[in-house]
C-alpha cells in the first residue's frame, strides 16, 4: 500500500510541473475563518471547488460551489451548545485576474447562500420551548487573493460577506449578516 501511495504522489508531482496556467480549469480548496460575529457560525471551515468557464488572456470567469461547516461549541460559561452542527452552501460565479507572472490571482465572487440548522433550547424550569428549525438564505460577496507557491498549490485569503435573512420555524425572521476572514490552501489542475 505504501508503494502505491508513493507512486501516486510522484506521478502527481511530475504531472503538476508539466501543466501551465492555461490548463488549470479546476481549483479545489479548504479554508478556515479567523473571524465571525454570530454564535451560529463558530469560525466555519469551508470547502470549495471552482471550474473555469471562459478565459480571456489573464482574466477568467469561473463557476463554483462553496460549503461552510460550523460545529457546535459550548459557551464560555459551560452552558451546553444550543445550535446543531451547521452546513451551508454557496453556489457562486467569480471573475479572477492573474498577475506577477501568473503567481498571484485576485478574484471577486458573487453567490447565493443557504443553510438549515436546529436550535435546541437549554432546559429551564417547568416550561422549555421546543426545538426549532432555522433557515438562512441570502447573497454572498467574496473578494480574495490566491498566491501560487507551486504551479498547482496555492494559498487563499478572502473576505466573505453573507448578506442574509434568517427565518425561524416558530415564526419571525431577522437579518443575519456575517463577515468571515478566511485563510486556506488549495490545488489547481
Amino acid at each position: 500500500m505504501k508503494n502505491v501511495i508513493i507512486a501516486f504522489i510522484l506521478m502527481f508531482t511530475v504531472l503538476s510541473f508539466a501543466q501551465d496556467k492555461s490548463n488549470k480549469k479546476i481549483l479545489i480548496g479548504v479554508s478556515y475563518s479567523l473571524t465571525n460575529n454570530d454564535i451560529r457560525y463558530n469560525n466555519p471551515l469551508s470547502f470549495y471547488a471552482t471550474y473555469q468557464i471562459k478565459q480571456w488572456g489573464k482574466l477568467d470567469i469561473n463557476a463554483g460551489l462553496k460549503s461552510f461547516y460550523s460545529s457546535t461549541k459550548n459557551s464560555t460559561d459551560n452552558r451546553p451548545a444550543n445550535f446543531s452542527n451547521k452546513l451551508g452552501f454557496n453556489p457562486n460565479v467569480s471573475a479572477s485576474y492573474y498577475f506577477l507572472q501568473d503567481k498571484m490571482n485576485t478574484y471577486f465572487s458573487l453567490g447565493y447562500y443557504f443553510d438549515n440548522s436546529t436550535f435546541k433550547p437549554t432546559p429551564s424550569g417547568l416550561f422549555t420551548s421546543p426545538e426549532q428549525s432555522i433557515k438562512t438564505s441570502g447573497f454572498t460577496i467574496a473578494p480574495g487573493l490566491k498566491y501560487f507557491v507551486h504551479p498547482n498549490i496555492f494559498i487563499d485569503t478572502n473576505l466573505t460577506l453573507i448578506l442574509a435573512k434568517t427565518k425561524y420555524e416558530l415564526g419571525g425572521s431577522e437579518s443575519s449578516n456575517n463577515t468571515f476572514f478566511n485563510i486556506g490552501l488549495g490545488i489547481a489542475f
